[in-house]
């Protein structure tokens, strides 16, 4: 994930400066590789299962993504750039998706939780130190130094996919007509999905919408933003850990409910906040959002089947994919119409639904024994 923020900073230089491109071709950079994310992530899933090789299928999507991040400095025109971006995004995600699907086939039904925290919080930190990693090797390297060194991480990948204990064995074949009917017996597993496609849209919304808020605040200096959003998003990443300690002890669904529901009224608030109460509102919202990623991730594993699991965080993937695209979209819209205020209400309100709908399914579930009799755990 490091490399998902790594390269922003050289990537004026490479479509503005040396190919001609606009701001609107920067942007499309991001958002067409997210489409990627959307169209094959439930694919590679469906197939990681279908064939039984995971190693194989991380190490071909960070190979290739290595190979490809090679190639843009290279590239002379933006719709050629842009293609191998679409191309990029379909094997990367096949990388980190299969390796998720993974790392659920492994983890001890006892130790999940804190596989799950690991796993979360790894992925929040690298986005994180990403974009002002590529600044320092930007500035003093040059700017296409961020692709580069994006191009030699995936190598690193690639190969240390190799050294993956456990993972160099055939898993059993599963049919496709198999796979898609153990999906549809587990309806269940819409659920983390939808609390995950409102949290990326949340995520989405913040990162581009908050910036922006606060500069009618009257915080232009990019510092003071940069340490708001890390106010977000070290809690996010740090307590994701013992967050997942925790859904070892107790029913996975509970926090996951109960952090959703604070969480949509928190950012509820953001658009009336002052400056100083930013500052606490922020630390709470990233301790609540670190609450919820654990649980959902514990869901998905406790959901399906080992045989279904690439399929299941495939889906689970899309989600957030989604979510995380329209997000921007959807909160630009809300500002336009209504302003600042509204446009955080109706992000928080979406959240505070799906925690009451999504709670009240699985409560219900849970005391019918539905989950227990699926997940093969105390629900």
């Amino acid at each position: 994930m490091l490399n998902l923020t790594l390269i922003v900073a050289g990537l004026k230089d490479l479509m503005i400066d040396e190919l001609g491109g606009t701001e609107e071709d920067v942007s499309l950079f991001f958002s067409i590789e997210m489409m990627a994310y959307i169209v094959f992530a439930p694919l590679w899933g469906l197939l990681s299962d279908r064939w039984g090789y995971r190693r194989l299928f991380i190490g071909s999507g960070f190979f290739v993504s290595a190979c490809i991040y090679a190639t843009y400095p290279m590239v002379e025109s933006i719709p050629l750039l842009l293609a191998l971006r679409f191309v990029q995004g379909a094997f990367s995600v096949m990388g980190w998706s299969i390796l998720m699907a993974m790392v659920l086939d492994q983890a001890d039904d006892s130790k999940r939780g804190r596989f799950m925290g690991m796993m979360g919080g790894s992925l929040i930190l690298g986005v994180s130190i990403g974009a002002p990693l590529g600044g320092y090797v930007s500035r003093t390297y040059g700017a296409y130094a961020p692709l580069q060194m994006a191009s030699i991480l995936f190598f690193i990948l690639a190969f240390g996919t190799l050294a993956l204990a456990g993972s160099g064995e055939r898993r059993r074949q599963t049919s496709m007509r198999d796979i898609i009917g153990a999906l549809r017996r587990r309806p269940l597993l819409l659920l983390p999905s939808l609390f995950y496609l409102v949290d990326r849209y949340t995520v989405g919304f913040i990162v581009v919408l908050f910036p922006l808020y606060l500069e009618t605040l009257g915080v232009s200096d990019p510092a003071i933003k940069g340490q708001l959003l890390g106010l977000f998003l070290l809690p996010f990443a740090f307590l994701q850990y013992p967050i997942g300690r925790l859904t070892e002890r107790i029913a996975p669904w509970k926090p996951l409910v109960g952090g959703s529901l604070l969480y949509g009224v928190a950012l509820c608030t953001v658009g009336f906040s002052g400056l100083y109460s930013l500052w606490w509102v922020m630390l709470l919202l990233g301790v609540l959002a670190a609450v919820m990623f654990p649980p959902a991730l514990t869901l998905v594993a406790q959901l399906s089947d080992p045989h279904i699991r690439g399929s299941a965080m495939g889906g689970f993937n899309l989600a957030g994919s989604v979510g995380f695209a329209i997000g921007p979209i959807v909160g630009v819209w809300a500002y336009k119409a209504h302003g600042y205020g509204f446009a955080f209400v109706l992000a928080g309100a979406l959240e505070v639904v799906a925690a009451v709908v999504g709670g009240a399914l699985l409560w219900r579930w849970a005391r019918s024994g539905q989950l227990t009799e699926i997940s093969g755990e105390d629900g």
